[in-house]
């Protein structure tokens, strides 16, 4: 009995030590004629994922209108409701 308990502070402070050893080395540094990091690509979207061109009967006036809308509504969700 007394044994498990025992082991079991140990198990509880083995990873304190890990941690104050482990802060308490020196930071380790890159050589300052370290070879410079590419940066990341972005890769090209398949051509099934692209987004379809706007048919020719789609005006911009329509999805202006459809912005508009979407305020309207929006407003009419945050408008506090009328005590009637």
């Amino acid at each position: 009995m007394g044994n498990e308990i025992l082991i079991k502070q140990w198990l509880m402070l083995l990873p304190l030590a890990l941690l104050l050893a482990a802060c308490s080395s020196p930071p380790t540094t890159l050589p300052v004629d370290s070879l410079p990091v590419k940066p990341a690509e972005i890769p090209a979207l398949p051509p099934q994922a692209r987004q379809l061109p706007a048919p020719p009967l789609c005006l911009p006036t329509c999805s202006n209108a459809l912005t508009s809308e979407r305020a309207t509504w929006l407003q009419l969700l945050t408008k506090p409701e009328s005590g009637d």
